[in-house]
């Protein structure tokens, strides 16, 4: 008997913009947008459905999460880069269930909690920020805010291009001294009074009336020096032991060519080709700076990719195998089993969202 796969993609067509008198919805082409404090825009929200009637689909019963990407879109008074506001300020624009779904961003979002927890969820770990600690979301990680409304937090949104805008050798490194800090960072009484105190003087100087370029580089100034602090602090409680004065640099390129080549390349032997180093120097840059070494690192890696095709998508796992670049379905599953402890189907059908 002959199968016929059958793919049916379909989008949602709503647009929802949030106003000083409430929500006003009406249909637009190929594409739904929700305006969201004033800066960021959801675009593009859609489902994929595959119908292939064998084993590798989505369960019977199940779905998939539905993910909103949410692009950065400062409103037309403001124009800038940069934009600091409350939690409570943001219940007050968006329904409840909005901040409860899953949203995938392509800028930076630091949530400083003030008071009460927050718990959240970012690329499928639960994390739980009491207060003075800081929550870090990077473009393209999927996050989500637990139920709950006992806590309150500064949060600051920028575009990654803020931080590469600077001709100082300096400030061209901050994208990097970002990806250095870690998703939930405690802090310790001055670093969060500092924290704080930056987040005020930059959210008092998004209102200042000045020309959009000098205003945007008083703005980067503030942040690259907020990201340096931020980042001494966390060295400081985490010195790498044992690591060369260039091994952080050397990591960071790494981990930049694993993130376009983790679909292509599984072998610690490619990246440390291009990189122009040895294996075995590639491993000890990677657990003096990481704590483990570059085959567990490509591993993790290559596990994440899978885990947000397997939540977040319904493609059938001979086709994640094959998007992850894996030449047989069996060997993907043999990898995710010694990562996970699970088959990919039984991940898919065990995830659980809930917070």
């Amino acid at each position: 008997m002959n199968c016929r796969f059958v793919v049916c993609i379909c989008r949602f067509e709503l647009s929802i913009r949030m106003g000083p008198e409430g929500m006003v919805a009406a249909r637009c082409p190929r594409s739904h947008i929700v305006r969201i404090a004033g800066v960021f825009d959801t675009i593009k929200v859609g489902c994929q459905m595959v119908n292939i009637g064998h084993n590798g689909s989505m369960p019977r019963g199940t779905r998939p999460i539905d993910i909103e990407q949410v692009q950065y879109r400062p409103s037309a008074e403001s124009a800038l880069d940069l934009e600091v506001f409350s939690m409570s300020d943001l219940r007050r624009r968006v329904p409840r269930a909005h901040l409860q779904r899953h949203h995938r961003y392509d800028f930076h979002m630091f949530v400083h909690v003030k008071r009460g927890e927050c718990r959240a969820m970012v690329d499928f770990s639960h994390i739980e920020c009491g207060a003075g600690s800081l929550l870090t979301i990077r473009p393209g990680q999927v996050h989500r805010f637990g139920p709950g409304s006992r806590w309150d937090a500064t949060l600051l949104l920028f575009r990654p291009e803020l931080l590469q805008a600077s001709q100082g050798e300096e400030r061209l490194q901050m994208p990097e001294l970002i990806d250095a800090l870690p998703g939930h960072l405690r802090l310790d009484r001055s670093t969060g009074r500092f924290l704080a105190e930056t987040l005020a003087r930059l959210e008092e100087e998004c209102t200042l009336e000045a020309r959009q370029p000098l205003l945007n580089w008083l703005l980067q100034s503030e942040l690259a020096t907020l990201v340096m602090r931020l980042h001494i602090f966390h060295t400081e409680q985490q010195p790498p032991a044992g690591a060369s004065a260039d091994a952080p640099e050397r990591f960071r390129l790494f981990k930049r060519l694993l993130d376009a080549k983790v679909h292509q390349w599984h072998h610690v032997s490619r990246y440390a080709h291009a990189m122009g180093c040895s294996e075995k120097t590639l491993t000890r840059i990677c657990s003096a700076v990481a704590g483990v070494g570059a085959k567990a690192f490509i591993a993790s890696r290559l596990a994440l990719e899978a885990k947000r095709l397997l939540v977040h998508t319904e493609m059938p796992i001979s086709a994640i195998a094959q998007r992850l670049g894996f030449d047989e379905a069996t060997n993907f599953t043999k990898f995710f089993r010694s990562i996970e402890g699970c088959t990919p189907g039984d991940f898919r059908r065990r995830f659980d969202v809930s917070l």
